[in-house]
């Protein structure tokens, strides 16, 4: 079987194919992260919430996002809750002080911020099993559930009497795994008397969040329209899928966060078509002469098209390999140490194969022209 002309052009001149390959590998990695970690925007941002038990939300009109909630007057729950269609309305207590862990064994003492979550004890609102059932240990003053996912920088945190919130003392007397997304570094969950305690400038009747479980065979939207009817404009109501949705448009579209990783997918996808055209193009002018013997024996523009884009299909193949594999270890690596998602799915996957191809395929098209206006009179 005869080798293709396109594969012999780059095995003819490997050093030229490698660094081809290594732009295309680079280009994938660079795109593969950025939208690993624009997927991830999207998958943490309803993180908490997921969490939460609810169908109903009353915020506060100044709400902007889940770590800045915002407050607004209890007795709009109390209001909500004789509304026709609700079955129930818990408090949630939101807000970020100041960590600090000043055990001797740290080389530093770590002080940061870490979001504090408060509820009423009698009142679960979590589906997570370590706080949805026997929560008598957070009922002691000062004892707090720490969240496993929070990052190292909090330091040593278990069996550790040398921590405060607040300038509060406080205990780990449990913990969870929920994660707070990039709202937050890290977060604990508090009774709404240790919320006070850690808050004492904040008032448990102004509230930063107003959950509510509609009634069975009540739906939601309906609920949350009679809701808005009888509720003053200083309380706002959405449903569950209302909020999340507003929780990702505001970190995807909103902060610079999904800009700045969905500007990466286009510097990464610029890059690879730069560094792919270059090398394409050297390989053309490189071998005009021959090109042009191949249109002097009859071979038309065509074949010779098929050629380039042959060679540029090849390149983006053999670049997504690797490429591919890297980012893959990468995405472990980042998920292990950031404590964030990151999931290279079947779809991604295809989807950036794709996006190699095109980027090749534009490559290739955009140095035709140097194949097209080979002369075979040039060669004599």
């Amino acid at each position: 079987m005869k080798t293709p002309l396109a594969l012999l052009n780059l095995l003819h001149d490997k050093t030229r194919t490698l660094v081809a390959i290594a732009g295309v590998a680079f280009a994938v990695v660079l795109v593969l992260m950025q939208l690993g970690f624009l997927n991830s925007v999207r998958l943490t941002a309803t993180e908490i919430y997921e969490q939460l038990i609810f169908d109903v939300v009353l915020v506060s009109p100044r709400y902007l996002y889940i770590s800045k909630a915002g407050e607004f007057p209890r007795t709009r729950l109390f209001q909500a809750e004789s509304t026709p269609g609700v079955a129930d309305v818990r408090p949630l207590y939101l807000g970020f002080n100041f960590w600090l862990n000043h055990d001797p064994s740290e080389a530093n003492p770590s002080r940061r911020g870490i979001f504090v979550i408060g509820f009423n004890l009698e009142k679960p609102v979590f589906r997570l099993p370590p706080l949805a059932g026997d929560l008598s240990p957070l009922k002691q003053p000062g004892h707090v559930y720490m969240d496993t996912f929070s990052r190292k920088q909090f330091g040593r945190w278990r069996n550790n009497n040398n921590l405060e919130v607040g300038m509060r003392r406080i205990q780990v007397a449990g913990e969870f795994s929920m994660g707070t997304g990039f709202g937050a570094d890290g977060d604990i969950i508090v009774s709404d008397q240790t919320f006070k305690r850690l808050f004492p400038n904040r008032s448990l009747d102004e509230v930063s969040l107003g959950l509510i479980r509609v009634a069975p065979g009540a739906d939601p939207a309906e609920v949350a329209a009679r809701l808005r009817r009888r509720l003053p404009p200083d309380v706002q109501v959405y449903t569950r899928g209302q909020i999340e949705d507003l929780e990702r448009e505001h970190w995807v579209n909103r902060t610079s966060v999904g800009v700045i990783f969905s500007l990466g997918v286009v510097v990464g996808f610029i890059v690879g078509t730069a560094i792919v055209y270059q090398v394409l193009s050297s390989d053309i002018t490189n071998h005009i002469a021959e090109y042009a013997t191949l249109k002097a024996i009859g071979y038309g523009p065509r074949y010779l098209a098929g050629v380039v884009l042959t060679q540029a299909l090849i390149l983006s193949v053999l670049g997504f390999l690797p490429g591919w594999a890297i980012s893959r270890l990468l995405y472990s690596i980042t998920s292990e140490s950031a404590k964030i998602p990151m999931e290279l799915g079947l779809k991604l996957s295809l989807g950036v194969l794709a996006m190699s191809i095109v980027m090749c395929s534009i490559s290739g098209l955009a140095s035709l022209r140097k194949v097209t206006t080979a002369d075979p009179a040039d060669l004599f």
